[in-house]
């Protein structure tokens, strides 16, 4: 059992006074024995005083009795005279009235400390109250502060429309001040299609149901129609009846529209002819289109269940783990020709287009691919290159064959007029120089014929060329003419480009020639440039000349076709046709400005 000093119990203050008149029993006899009867109290008194002091009347009372008895039994042998008897009825009322005064004290020191416990609690008590508030205080300052600065938009209004609050996000949103709209009323707000919804709306939270969320329509200030997300909280007062309604209102506008395109899209994806199909690294096709289904004759429910191993022509296997593999390690790959196997056992070629798929880590997980089948083209493109193989056979021996009578014809009639002109009158001479003149221009049409359908299929490899170098070898060839027509050329600096230099020199020589031929009376002036447009270099032939009307836009570059008669200007029209070959043969496009009377501006484009 512990002993307790500051609250001892009842026990614990008697046994304290049995030790405290023992001791004092001990110092008379050891000490002070020598007083016999004398001064039976000397000890006993204070020894009754510790005691009161210590366990107030318990103890007091109990040390009394004992020293009472001590003092009458043992100190005087209870032989007592009447003026010890006083002394001893004093003795014992004394050590009570201590003992009293003594508990007196003792309880008013406990009250006391049960006062100052109490109002210790309460002041603890009082500051927990005064934290929490604080706290709480807090709390809603950073919720004032968060719901002010929010950029959704908080407001609050009373069921009859009246608008109480409006945060920087309201403004923001719809564009009215915090002053306009605590003077206006929520209709200002609502869109004209939902003004029953509104008021139902009211109805319903007024009649008690649970409404948090839903998608309506504001407007703005500028009359702007926006799409928001809606959650509200009704307000009451004191009594619990409802009296108004905050609300969040968020602008969705934008989400929806994304939503709406990427529905769209989705329905592109789903009905779109090509095959679109998303598979993971291992082979599992996770998700197959319409296209798929029609170009592939698997179902959706069977593709998702097999790998896309299924579809792998056997001699394009190697090639498809390759393909993963590098997209894996993060090379940039997009678009290559590969090779598919139909449910039937046909083989497609296919070209494919994908996309490689990341997670939220930015980890490659699979990728999407596009697929279109380009069989049928490719056997057209073969069927295209034999017929153009065929028709340069045709050409380089139609010409060959045809241009020997030409030449025996125009030879014969040259010869026939030299040795009989004498003989020929005026008119036989016309008709001679028609039949030179003609059996000459067929020559030239039959050459010219053979160079265009060479274009495509006796052009070199692509080359790095110095177009600057090529510009002089075309200027070259066309020196006699430039000299006869005393024409200015200029150039820029040209840049070294990827091309079939013959053909490029084919292209300048054509295109100069042309601006020469068409030129004005005044002095004929041709400037050559370039220009870097990134991805691709645009070349420029200026001239002064006559230029082109607009009309004949879609004519200029049609083979035999001509703006002009031969008796204006000579040629067979096939020029610019044969420019327009080269240059879509290197993959450019090749255009005109012009204005009549102020000369023409062709450009031809080459990629890098």
């Amino acid at each position: 059992m512990t002993w307790n000093w500051k609250t001892p119990s009842c026990w614990q203050r008697c046994l304290v006074a049995l030790l405290i008149v023992a001791a004092a029993t001990w110092f008379r006899v050891v000490f002070f024995h020598n007083l016999g009867r004398g001064l039976p109290y000397l000890l006993f008194f204070p020894a009754v005083t510790l005691a009161a002091l210590y366990g107030g009347l318990p103890a007091g009372s109990l040390a009394t009795a004992l020293s009472a008895a001590l003092s009458y039994f043992w100190v005087q042998q209870g032989n007592l005279s009447p003026v010890e008897s006083l002394a001893l009825g004093i003795f014992a009322g004394s050590g009570i009235i201590i003992s009293l005064i003594c508990e007196a004290m003792l309880l008013a020191q406990v009250r006391e400390k049960h006062a100052i416990e109490a109002y210790k609690a309460a002041n603890q008590e009082l500051q927990r109250e005064v934290a929490a508030r604080k706290r709480e205080e807090e709390k809603m300052r950073r919720m004032a502060t968060v719901v002010k600065d929010s950029n959704d938009a908080i407001t609050i209004q009373d069921f009859d429309g009246r608008i109480t609050a409006w945060n920087r996000g309201a403004e923001l949103m719809y564009g009215y001040s915090e002053a306009e709209a605590l003077a206006a009323n929520i209709d200002r707000l609502t869109a004209l299609a939902k003004v029953a919804e509104q008021k139902d709306f009211i109805r319903r939270l007024i009649a008690g149901e649970a409404i948090t969320s839903f998608e309506t329509q504001r407007i703005t200030k500028d009359g702007r129609v926006l799409d928001v997300w809606m959650t509200v909280t009704k307000l009451t007062d004191d009594t619990g009846e409802a009296v108004g309604l905050a609300s969040t209102e968020r602008d969705i506008t934008a989400r929806k529209r994304e939503e709406e395109k990427m529905r769209r899209m989705a329905t592109v994806v789903k009905d779109s002819n090509d095959a679109i199909t998303i598979q993971d690294f291992d082979g599992r096709i996770t998700a197959w289109n319409r296209g798929a289904e029609l170009m592939y004759g698997y179902s959706e429910a069977e593709a998702l269940a097999a790998n896309i191993d299924r579809l792998t022509a056997l001699a394009k296997v190697a090639e498809q783990k390759d393909f993963i593999r590098r997209l894996i390690a993060g090379e940039a790959i997009t678009s290559f020709e590969t090779q598919r196997v139909t449910k039937d056992g046909s083989v497609l070629d296919v070209w494919m287009t994908v996309t490689k798929l990341m997670d939220d880590t930015g980890k490659a997980v699979g990728l999407a691919s596009t697929e279109r089948d380009i069989t049928a083209r490719k056997r057209s493109l073969i069927d295209l290159e034999r017929s153009n193989r065929e028709l340069e056979q045709f050409a380089s021996v139609a010409s060959h064959d045809l241009q020997e009578p030409l030449r025996m014809i125009s030879s014969y009639t040259q010869l026939l007029a030299k040795r009989y002109g004498s003989q020929l009158d005026d008119q036989a001479k016309k008709y001679v120089n028609y039949t030179v003149d003609g059996a000459v221009r067929m020559q030239a049409l039959i050459n010219d014929l053979l160079s265009y359908s060479r274009v495509g299929t006796r052009g070199r490899p692509l080359a790095a060329t110095d177009s600057h170098a090529v510009l002089g070898e075309a200027l070259r060839n066309l020196a006699v003419m430039i000299g006869e027509s005393h024409t200015l050329i200029t150039n820029d600096d040209l840049p070294t480009v990827r091309t079939d230099a013959s053909q490029l020199v084919l292209v300048f020589q054509n295109l100069i020639a042309n601006a020469i031929k068409f030129r004005r009376a005044e002095l004929s002036r041709i400037h050559v440039s370039a220009q870097n447009r990134g991805h691709e270099w645009v070349f420029a032939v200026r001239d002064n000349g006559i230029g082109i009307a607009p009309q004949h836009a879609e004519r200029v570059f049609v083979i035999f076709q001509r703006l002009h008669t031969r008796a204006e200007y000579p040629g067979t029209g096939i020029g610019l046709a044969v420019c327009k070959r080269i240059v879509e043969r290197h993959s450019g496009k090749i255009w005109f400005e012009s204005e009549p009377g102020h000369g023409t501006t062709f450009f031809f484009s080459l990629p890098k």
